[in-house]
C-alpha cells in the first residue's frame, strides 16, 4: 500500500476521510450443514465460477483493508442499488465517525470522491503479482449471515 498520507482516527490510520470503502464483486456461498451452520463466502477477484452471486464487501479504509461486512445478492442490479444507497452514508473522519446527515446522492458522493482523488479498494495491492485467480474466503456465523437478497 503506497498511501503516503494517512489520517489517524481512534487509534487507526485511514487512507482518507472515509472509514469504509465498498467493493462490488462476484462470489459463492457455502453453508456448513452441521449444527453451528458456519457460512463461507468466497470472493473471486478474477475468474468466478459460472454459478456466482453478487456481493458488496465493506472494508475498513486502512492498511490491509480488513473486512467489516459482506452482503449477498442474486442479481447485479440489486447489489448496485444497495451500494448506491449505502456508500453515501459512509461514516467520515471529518464528521467524527458519523454519517453525513442528510446523506448526499450517490452521484454527488462519486463526484466528491473523484474531486478528492480518493482511491477505491484495489485487491491487487493485497496479493503477490505472481499469484493466480486471487480470491478471499470470509467466514460468518449463521447469525451474521443475512441471506442472499
Amino acid at each position: 500500500m503506497n498511501h503516503l498520507n494517512t489520517i489517524e482516527f481512534q487509534g487507526q490510520n485511514y487512507f482518507d476521510d472515509r472509514i469504509f470503502v465498498l467493493y462490488l464483486c462476484k462470489g459463492t456461498v457455502e453453508i456448513e450443514p452441521n449444527a453451528d451452520g458456519a457460512v463461507w463466502t468466497k470472493i473471486y477477484h478474477e475468474q468466478p465460477p459460472t454459478d456466482f452471486i453478487w456481493c458488496v464487501a465493506t472494508y475498513r479504509n486502512c492498511n490491509r483493508y480488513p473486512l467489516f461486512t459482506i452482503n449477498h445478492f442474486s442479481k447485479r442490479e440489486d447489489a448496485v442499488a444497495y451500494l448506491k444507497k449505502i456508500e453515501p452514508e459512509t461514516p467520515l473522519i471529518s464528521l467524527n465517525g458519523n454519517s453525513p446527515q442528510p446523506p448526499i446522492s450517490y452521484d454527488e458522493y462519486s463526484s466528491w470522491k473523484k474531486k478528492s482523488n480518493f482511491r477505491e479498494y484495489d485487491w491487487k495491492e493485497l496479493y503477490s503479482a505472481d499469484g493466480k485467480n486471487a480470491s478471499e474466503s470470509i467466514g460468518q456465523t449463521k447469525e451474521q449471515f443475512k441471506g442472499i437478497m
